[in-house]
């Protein structure tokens, strides 16, 4: 029974997943989830998840989990006196060592596209990451990185977060159709190396003086 109930949720959140990330969160209904499943109890999402917003944050918190296993080896490997590069790597890296991990076709990154579009969903992500307990060794946008200000890594780091998951979106949906014939390590070696060179980026002051980070970072 315990077994029956985990495939029939799993079932749900893959369905749940596909339809969100073609359709859109918020034009995908409950109903229609359930039909996609190929499930008969109409309300099937109430039943395992108690509503919309347990669905969602299940399926928020199924993706955190799984970039959560892959984190702890990266963090291992950063060395005493890590780059930003490295933080970076540490950051993105598990992301897409998901995404790689995903059967074909898979609807993650474009899932995650349609989270940002949806302010609810947002907050759903934002408080499962934060439970989750992103460790002390990653947060290194809380404190200035010499030449550059924290304001300045905030607002690079919330472009970056737009840039990668579009990106991985847009990638994610060409592999689908086989319009792309790169992989996932590739896709994510690149994007790791531009989101370190945003970073670390010179940062033009007041006064138009341009300034520049004293660490390096590649």
């Amino acid at each position: 029974m315990g077994l029956q109930s985990d495939r029939a949720r799993e079932t749900l959140l893959n369905a749940a997943e596909e339809l969100f990330a073609v359709h859109g969160i918020d034009a995908v209904s409950n109903r229609r989830i359930v039909e996609h499943a190929g499930a008969a109890n109409h309300s099937a999402v109430a039943y395992h998840f108690g509503g919309r917003d347990g669905l969602l944050r299940a399926l928020v918190e199924r993706h955190v989990a799984e970039v959560a296993v892959h984190r702890q080896e990266v963090i291992d490997g950063l060395g005493s006196a890590p780059s930003i590069h490295d933080f970076v790597r540490a950051r993105l890296g598990p992301l897409f060592a998901v995404f790689a991990g995903l059967p074909s076709p898979s609807w993650r990154a474009q899932f995650l596209s349609q989270v940002g579009t949806v302010p609810s969903a947002v907050e759903i992500m934002r408080s499962v990451v934060a439970e989750s307990g992103l460790p002390e060794d990653l947060r290194f946008f809380g404190g200035d990185v010499e030449g550059i200000p924290t304001s300045v890594l905030r607002g690079r780091a919330y472009l970056l977060a737009h840039m990668v998951i579009g990106v991985s979106a847009d990638q994610e949906a060409k592999m689908n159709d086989g319009e792309h014939k790169g992989t996932w390590e590739q896709v994510g070696r690149f994007l790791i190396d531009a989101a370190a060179g945003m970073l670390a980026g010179p940062v033009t002051a007041p006064d138009g003086a341009i300034r520049y980070p004293a660490v390096p970072y590649l």
